[in-house]
């Protein structure tokens, strides 16, 4: 969305009288920013798409412009500098109700055209967290969503069922661009209590691990139907890899995301594809399991248990349940309860819950608000 930035002169009672010069740059800095930051490494990547972008890193009371791919210090004195130039106003408007506004993030549910949606938005960049992940739940993410980027024509099917007492989600990941894609890493958001999720570390023996995500099953489809099994780019088999990735993707919980009323944080769990590349118009699909097991020396170690957290479309948290689009930005009815192979037959409805990052970018979904 695009901003009005208003210069006013003392004297001239067109607008608002001028006030303190400090506190009006602090205003702009906020409010008129593409992006808003806890820390300087909480920004985004500042990459070619972000070119001008205008970013305010709360710690440092400080602006950020996006020029040559390097986030680049903006003099607190130029108040201009903070500011954009709305082209095609037909208001007067000189105040800052509107600069809060974010953009409807629901392309990535549609499956609509990415680049139709550029062009609605050719001059805001849509602001998302890019903080990879650690591999330790004891330091929280800050991750706080005010809008997706969902500027990939890449979108996630998912449906959950049962086996052998244990909770399984399929995962299909649609490339509808011309081009191949790789280094993708998906993201799923669930609200569960620590105990029931936390790694637990041990005193002189293993630890456990109350939630373990595991890989099951790793198939490739092209655009006619046929299977093939996930290889990597030199064509070893990805198995090995995937399931190293998801031992130390233990889940990370979201700053400022404690709910009172069922004393649940919400966690992300990453699901990390490495050097998987899915070429254009090809779809991936990954199943997942989760169990609980042992815990030592940062990683965990299944034992094929039933996982302590439940997960359905009512328990599960944000990329299970269900949403509207007039509060979340699209309408979904929730993670369905299908029987194993049921994808097989039945195309998993898309859910723009589940987020797709690729090199810390947010490219699909929209992430939860806090």
């Amino acid at each position: 969305m695009k901003k009005i930035a208003l210069i006013s002169l003392c004297g001239v009672a067109l607008f608002t009288a001028c006030g303190d010069e400090s506190s009006s740059n602090v205003k702009a800095s906020t409010e008129d920013s593409d992006i808003i930051a806890k820390t300087h490494d909480d920004l985004p990547a500042c990459s070619d798409t972000r070119e001008g972008t205008f970013a305010y890193v709360k710690d440092e009371k400080q602006g950020y412009t996006c020029h040559n791919n390097t986030w680049t210090p903006e003099e607190p004195s130029q108040e201009s500098s903070s500011s954009k130039i709305e082209d095609n106003s037909s208001s007067s408007e000189a105040s800052s109700s509107g600069a809060n506004d974010i953009q409807d993030p629901t392309s990535s549910a549609t499956n609509e055209s990415s680049s139709s949606e550029a062009e609605n938005s050719s001059s805001s960049t849509e602001s998302s967290s890019s903080a990879e992940p650690n591999s330790s739940t004891e330091s929280s993410s800050s991750e706080v969503s005010s809008s997706s980027s969902a500027s990939r024509d890449i979108n996630v099917g998912a449906y959950q069922y049962k086996f052998t007492d244990m909770d399984f989600l399929s995962a299909y990941i649609y490339n509808n661009e011309d081009q191949a894609i790789d280094s993708l890493t998906l993201r799923l958001y669930v609200s569960a209590k620590p105990e029931n999720i936390e790694p637990i570390p041990g005193e002189g023996q293993p630890g456990s691990c109350p939630l373990i995500v595991d890989e099951d099953i790793c198939q490739m489809a092209d655009s006619s139907g046929f299977h093939y099994p996930c290889k990597q780019k030199d064509g070893s088999s990805t198995y090995d890899q995937l399931r190293a990735n998801l031992r130390h993707s233990t889940p990370i919980k979201i700053d400022n995301s404690y709910n009172a009323s069922t004393e649940e944080y919400t966690y992300y769990i990453s699901i990390p594809l490495g050097d998987l590349e899915i070429p254009p118009s090809y779809s991936l699909r990954i199943d997942i399991n989760f169990s609980s097991g042992l815990y030592q020396n940062n990683t965990c170690e299944t034992l094929r248990q039933k996982a302590k957290k439940e997960f359905s479309s009512t328990s599960g948290g944000w990329s299970w349940m269900a949403h509207q689009k007039d509060v979340d930005g699209a309408d979904y009815e929730g993670m369905p309860l299908w029987e194993r192979d049921q994808g097989d037959f039945e195309k998993a409805p898309i859910n723009p819950y589940i987020t797709i990052y690729r090199n810390d970018e947010l490219i699909s979904g929209i992430p939860p608000k806090f």
